[in-house]
């Protein structure tokens, strides 16, 4: 079995804010015992993160985090599309057209929906205006607005947890109140 991440990400907040909202969520998570305070090598790769703390399980669904080599949290403070592997479909807020499954080869989406990824994509280039266009209706709409399934993010602040259990939901209500009321949107995937 491969490694599994439950990521959190913020869609409200700026990106000229980003890192002070890190630091307030790290800080409220040490604070809490959910992670420990002293940078360590448990993510995966070379990135450094924070190893789980005594009150860990605080966060989850489940009794306890499990400790090993790539059990961390870490923050990503950048422009990021937050996805869960395999297909996803998105529905348009105006017109509540779904996106179509391709039936063959390396598409997600049949090709007359690949204008809306190709939004999403140069979104995360920096190209991008962070809305996508629908290709029934034309109508072009701010990602968060869009209804995807499983859940994908589009957002300059976001809450990695390799390893860890699902998050429990009084853990993602406080952790919307940390950051000011914003809205969160969370998933679980395995690489």
């Amino acid at each position: 079995m491969g490694d599994a991440y439950v990521w959190v990400a913020d869609l409200d907040a700026r990106p000229e804010e980003a890192a002070v909202l890190a630091g307030r969520v790290m800080d409220w998570l040490e604070h809490r015992g959910i992670v420990q305070g002293e940078l360590t090598n448990c993510l995966p790769g070379d990135e450094l993160g924070r190893a789980p703390g005594p009150h860990a399980a605080r966060a989850v669904t489940e009794d306890e985090v499990t400790s090993g080599a790539a059990c961390g949290v870490g923050m990503e403070i950048e422009r990021r599309v937050y996805v869960c592997a395999g297909l996803w479909t998105a529905t348009c807020p105006a017109c509540g057209a779904t996106t179509e499954p391709a039936d063959r080869g390396p598409d997600m989406w049949t090709r007359a929906w690949a204008p809306l990824l190709d939004d999403m994509y140069a979104w995360f280039g920096g190209t991008g205006p962070g809305s996508g266009a629908c290709v029934r209706c034309g109508e072009r709409s701010g990602f968060p607005a869009w209804t995807i399934d499983p859940p994908v993010a589009v957002a300059h602040l976001g809450l990695v947890l390799w390893n860890w259990p699902p998050l429990a939901e009084p853990f993602l209500a406080e952790l919307s109140a940390v950051l000011g009321g914003h809205r969160l949107v969370t998933a679980r995937t395995t690489v």
